[in-house]
C-alpha cells in the first residue's frame, strides 16, 4: 500500500514538473513570437525612421556649416576693416599707439579689458581708456554681465557695421578735416605729458568715464575745443 501511495505521489510530482515545463515552453514560444513580430514591425518602420534621422542629421550639419560660414565671413570682413591703413593711422594718432592691437585682439571674439591687457602686456587702465575712446567713435561696444561673485564684467566687441561705416568715412575725407571728430562733441581732452607718445585725444564722454585724469600717469586732462583739437591733428599729420 505504501509503495502504491509513493508511486502516486511521484506521478503527481512528475505531472506538476511536466506542467511547469510545458508552461515554460509556452512562455518561451510566446516570447519568441512577440520578438519576431516586433522585429518584423521594426523592420517595416526602420527605412522611414532611418531617413528621418538622416535628414535631421543633414539639417543640423547644414545649419552648423551655415553658421561657421557666416562667422568666418564676419571675421574676414572685420579683419579687412581693422587692417585698413587709414583706420590704423587715424586711431594710432587719435586713440593710442596700441589701439590697432586692441582691435586685432577683438577680431575673432569678444574679450574683457583684463583679457586684452594680459594678451598685449599693456596696463589695463590704458586699455580701458582706448576702448572708451573707440566706443565714443562707435566702432566698439560692450556687454555687461555679472560673474559668479556678482561683479560686473564688461566684454568688448567690434561693431562690424559701424567700423565699416567709419572706414568708409575715413576714405572719403582728408585726415585733418573736422568731420572725423564726433559731430555732437565740442570739448576734447588730452594728457599733455603722455600725448607726444600716445597721441590720444578723448571726447567728453570718454574723459568723464576716466574721471578726467590720465590712466597712465594720473595727471588731470587738459581741455581743448574743437578748433584746437583740429589744429593739434594738423600738427600731428605735418610732423608725420
Amino acid at each position: 500500500m505504501q509503495s502504491k501511495s509513493k508511486k502516486r505521489v511521484l506521478k503527481g510530482k512528475e505531472h506538476k514538473r511536466a506542467g511547469k515545463h510545458a508552461n515554460n515552453k509556452a512562455r518561451l514560444a510566446a516570447g519568441r513570437h512577440l520578438k519576431k513580430h516586433a522585429a518584423k514591425k521594426s523592420s517595416h518602420r526602420s527605412p522611414s525612421r532611418t531617413r528621418e534621422k538622416y535628414n535631421a542629421f543633414l539639417g543640423k550639419q547644414r545649419e552648423e556649416a551655415s553658421r561657421r560660414e557666416e562667422m568666418l565671413s564676419n571675421i574676414s570682413k572685420i579683419s579687412n576693416s581693422v587692417e585698413n591703413k587709414m583706420l590704423l593711422k587715424y586711431i594710432s594718432t587719435n586713440v593710442g599707439s596700441r589701439s590697432g592691437d586692441i582691435l586685432r585682439a577683438l577680431i575673432k571674439e569678444p574679450k574683457t579689458d583684463d583679457d586684452i591687457a594680459n594678451i598685449l602686456s599693456v596696463k589695463v587702465n590704458d586699455v580701458r581708456r582706448m576702448l572708451n575712446v573707440m566706443n565714443g567713435y562707435s566702432i566698439v561696444k560692450y556687454e555687461v554681465n555679472k560673474d559668479s561673485k556678482g561683479w560686473l564684467v564688461f566684454k568688448w566687441r567690434i561693431d562690424r557695421e559701424r567700423l565699416e561705416d567709419f572706414v568708409g568715412e575715413l576714405e572719403k575725407v582728408p585726415l585733418q578735416e573736422d568731420r572725423q571728430l564726433p559731430s555732437e562733441c565740442n570739448d576734447f581732452f588730452i594728457c599733455k605729458k603722455c600725448y607726444p607718445e600716445q597721441k590720444t585725444v578723448l571726447p567728453f564722454d570718454s574723459a568723464y568715464e576716466s574721471d578726467f585724469s590720465c590712466g597712465s600717469c594720473g595727471k588731470p586732462y587738459a581741455m581743448l575745443n574743437k578748433e584746437e583739437t583740429i589744429a593739434l591733428f594738423n600738427e600731428t599729420v605735418t610732423e608725420d
